[in-house]
C-alpha cells in the first residue's frame, strides 16, 4: 500500500476550475481528496475530520491563505501546509514558510514539482505520528519497567526483612528456651534463685519480643517529614550533651565541636533520631572494648561532626571500638545484622529507611581506629 492511498488532501481555492482540475491530478496520484472554496469552508471542514495535507492558494477573498496557514498550525499542527502562489507572491511564500508551511509551489502548478510535495509532506506526517507514538510508548515502557523496578525493590526489601525477622525471632526462641531450661531446673530442685533468673529472662525476652513488633510496625510506616529551617548542626550538639556524661561515666569521651552552620530545611526530629541510634551504637561498642581492655587504639572515643556546603548535610559519627569485619560490612547491606547479643539490627535498618526516605544516603565504614565510620550524607536545601 503506497503513502498516497492512506493519505487525505484537503485543497482549497476560491477558483472552481483549478480546485477540479488539481483534484483530478491529486486522486489520481491515489490520495482522498476534498475541496473548499475559501478559508471559512475549510476550516469548517477541518473540524469535521483530519487531513494529512492541506493545499492552498494565497490570494483569496476573506480568509486569504497566511491566515488560514496560521489557523491550521494553531489549531491541527500536525496537518502539513503546502502554499501555491503567484510568482508576484514568492516573497508571502517565503513568509508562509517561516509560519510552518511544508512546502511553497508557483503557478502555474507544475503537477510534478506537485507530486513531489505531497510525497514528501506525507511522508514527515507520518514520520512525526510514528515519533509521537514511539515517545509515548517509550514512555510507557518506561512507566512500566519503573513500576517493575519498584516492586522488585519492595519484594527484596520483603525478602530482607524476612530474613532479618526470622534472625531476631531465632534469637529471642533461644533464648526463651534457655529461660524455661532454667525454670525447669528451679522447679525440679526447688531452687528459688534458678527461678527468679528464669522468670528474669523470660521478662527480657518478652519485652524483645514487644520491642521487635513496634519496630516492624515503625518500618511499615511511611516517614511523615515536617522539614523546618534549622541549624543543621543542632541535633549533632544535643546528642554530643545527651551522651557525654555516659562515656565519661564508661572511661570515654565523646569529641565533638557546637560551631553553627548556614541555615537548611531539615526535619530535625527524624535527623535526631537517626543520629541517637548510630551515636548509641558508636557509644555501645566503645563502652565494650573499654570493658574488654581493649586499648590498642588509646582511649575509648565517639567523634562527632557535622558539615555543609552547596549541595550536601554530612553528619559523621565514628568510634574507635570494637568495629565490623569484612563480612559484617557486606551484610549489613542486605539486611539486619547487628553485632549486639541481645541486638535485632532493626535500629539501623530505621535509620537507613529514614535518611532514604529524607532523599539522602546513609554510608557506613571502617573507621581510621578500627572502629566503624558512619556517615548521613542529605541534600542542603536553602530556606530562602
Amino acid at each position: 500500500m503506497s503513502i498516497a492511498s492512506r493519505s487525505s488532501v484537503l485543497l482549497v481555492d476560491d477558483e472552481k476550475g483549478i480546485t477540479v482540475v488539481l483534484g483530478a491530478y491529486i486522486t489520481d496520484l491515489g490520495y482522498v481528496v476534498e475541496t473548499a472554496h475559501s478559508g471559512d469552508e475549510a476550516l469548517e471542514k477541518l473540524n469535521q475530520k483530519a487531513y494529512e495535507v492541506l493545499v492552498t492558494d494565497v490570494r483569496m477573498p476573506g480568509m486569504d491563505g497566511v491566515a488560514l496557514l496560521k489557523a491550521v498550525k494553531k489549531q491541527w499542527p500536525e496537518t502539513a501546509v503546502i502554499i501555491t502562489t503567484g510568482h508576484a507572491d514568492l516573497s508571502v511564500a517565503v513568509d508562509c514558510l517561516r509560519l510552518g508551511a511544508a512546502d511553497f509551489i508557483t503557478k502555474p502548478v507544475n503537477m510534478e514539482l506537485l507530486e513531489f510535495a505531497l510525497r514528501r509532506a506525507v511522508e514527515r506526517v507520518i514520520m512525526r505520528r510514528q515519533l509521537v507514538e514511539y515517545t509515548m510508548n517509550l514512555e510507557s515502557l518506561v512507566e512500566q519497567r519503573t513500576r517493575d523496578l519498584v516492586r522488585a525493590e519492595r519484594f527484596a526489601v520483603m525478602g530482607e526483612t524476612v530474613a532479618g525477622l526470622a534472625h531476631a525471632i531465632k534469637n529471642i526462641a533461644g533464648g526463651l528456651e534457655g529461660a524455661l531450661f532454667v525454670l525447669e531446673k528451679g522447679l525440679e530442685l526447688d531452687r528459688k534463685d534458678y527461678l527468679e533468673q528464669g522468670w528474669g529472662m523470660v521478662k527480657r525476652d518478652v519485652t524483645r519480643v514487644r520491642d521487635l513488633t513496634m519496630n516492624l510496625l515503625q518500618l511499615s510506616r511511611p516517614l511523615s517529614l515536617r522539614p523546618r529551617s534549622i541549624d543543621p548542626g543542632a541535633p549533632m550538639c544535643e546528642i554530643a550533651e545527651l551522651l557525654t556524661a555516659r562515656m565519661h561515666e564508661a572511661g570515654g569521651k565523646i569529641i565533638h565541636s557546637c560551631v553553627p552552620l548556614k541555615s537548611a530545611l531539615l526535619d530535625e526530629q527524624a535527623i535526631h533520631t537517626c543520629l541517637m541510634n548510630l551515636a548509641t551504637n558508636a557509644v555501645e561498642a566503645v563502652e565494650e572494648a573499654i570493658q574488654s581492655g581493649r586499648k590498642e587504639f588509646g582511649d575509648g572515643k565517639v567523634m562527632l561532626h557535622t558539615e555543609c556546603d552547596a549541595q550536601h548535610v554530612r553528619y559523621l559519627v565514628e568510634d574507635n571500638g570494637r568495629g565490623l569485619s569484612s563480612e559484617l560490612f557486606e551484610q549489613i547491606e542486605e539486611g539486619l545484622v547487628t553485632t549486639k547479643d541481645r541486638g535485632s539490627g532493626f535500629g539501623l535498618m530505621a535509620t537507613r529507611k529514614a535518611v532514604r526516605e529524607m532523599g539522602g544516603e546513609l554510608i557506613l565504614e571502617h573507621g581510621i581506629e578500627g572502629g566503624v565510620r558512619a556517615v548521613i550524607l542529605l541534600p542542603f536545601v536553602s530556606p530562602e
